[in-house]
């Protein structure tokens, strides 16, 4: 049973705005493009492997939960996906990349192989899935859950896979998923149906979606090179709407809508601030008056911080 569906990273959400608000012309411009297209090839990875998971149908009780953000003793880890068994708790790291995988052994070491046969060398997602089992492992423990926990890598393309000699961890491409978890023998039942819904449910209320650092710091972006207004979400041009009689109003197509600012509001938080005053929101949505700007901003879902003008709004999850 699916406990937790995916959506899609506040990462992603950040550089969708961000290359929208920032000029062709824009020195980060093309790196930012970059780090987009790779961003959403993983979440489009990701999505294939949930894809493939619909399939699945067992025997025995289980909980399928993806895309899970935890903290352990102060720590943050993310589980792409897991899936809890009577038997014991399977963590899958998803990796996106294209082209052949060979992976040596003696040491372990996974290369990714070009058309040309060029050979890089990655990060062993074999030792990124251990770290997790770890901290998943102490956060049972602290709920006095014993169970084992193991882990899968999978490869979300149908790469070529070329293994030298077989990890102690299972590698296999997203198509094999269900057929891998279809195929478990459960030799000893830990737990029982209860007990599965009653962990899948206090991971879902333990997850926290993960804040990634202001886009603006980590790209090094000046609040003042990018493009303001809120956006109409129907124009591929990015047309910019107004507010006008209680609504906005988009130029364009005549979209209206009376609650678009707080998409823009959405990205404000992801790239520029943790909080917004009353006249950076102002600037930044064209909205032509404090007062309005305050009505609106007080609709929005934010808590309010500080008194009169030194006030600022920030997150209600904040």
């Amino acid at each position: 049973m699916l406990y937790k569906k995916r959506t899609m990273p506040k990462l992603l959400q950040g550089l969708l705005a961000l290359e929208k608000r920032l000029s062709p012309t824009h020195p980060q411009y093309d790196y930012i493009q970059k780090e987009l297209y790779k961003t959403r090839a993983g979440y489009g990875g990701e999505m294939e492997y949930d894809r493939y998971m619909k399939e699945v149908r067992t025997d025995y009780p289980h909980a399928i939960l993806h895309d899970l953000s935890l903290q352990q003793e102060g720590i943050h880890f993310q589980i792409d996906s897991l899936f809890i068994t009577p038997e014991s708790i399977i963590i899958t790291e998803i990796k996106n990349r294209a082209g052949k995988i060979l992976i040596k052994a003696n040491p372990t070491q996974f290369l990714q192989v070009s058309v040309e046969g060029e050979s890089t060398v990655f990060r062993s997602p074999i030792v990124e899935v251990k770290r997790k089992q770890q901290f998943l492992e102490r956060w049972l423990a602290k709920r006095n859950i014993h169970i084992p926990v193991r882990g899968i890598v999978v490869f979300a393309h149908n790469n070529e896979l070329l293994i030298e000699e077989q990890p102690l961890m299972p590698v296999f491409t997203c198509y094999e998923a269900p057929i891998y978890f279809r195929s478990l023998e459960i030799q000893e039942r830990v737990l029982d149906k209860r007990m599965i819904e009653k962990i899948a449910t206090a991971l879902v209320q333990s997850n926290r979606q993960y804040n990634p650092p202001l886009l603006s710091t980590r790209y090094r972006i000046s609040k003042q090179d990018m493009i303001p207004g809120v956006f109409c979400p129907r124009c591929t041009g990015n047309e910019v709407m107004q507010w006008d009689k209680l609504r906005w109003n988009c130029p364009s197509c005549g979209n209206v809508s009376a609650s678009e600012h707080e998409k823009a509001l959405g990205e404000w938080f992801l790239i520029v601030s943790g909080d917004i005053t009353n006249r950076a929101f102002c600037e930044f949505t064209g909205i032509p008056d404090r007062h309005t700007a305050k009505r609106l901003l007080a609709r929005s879902r934010l808590h309010r911080r500080g008194k009169r003008a030194g006030s600022v709004y920030v997150p209600a999850n904040n």
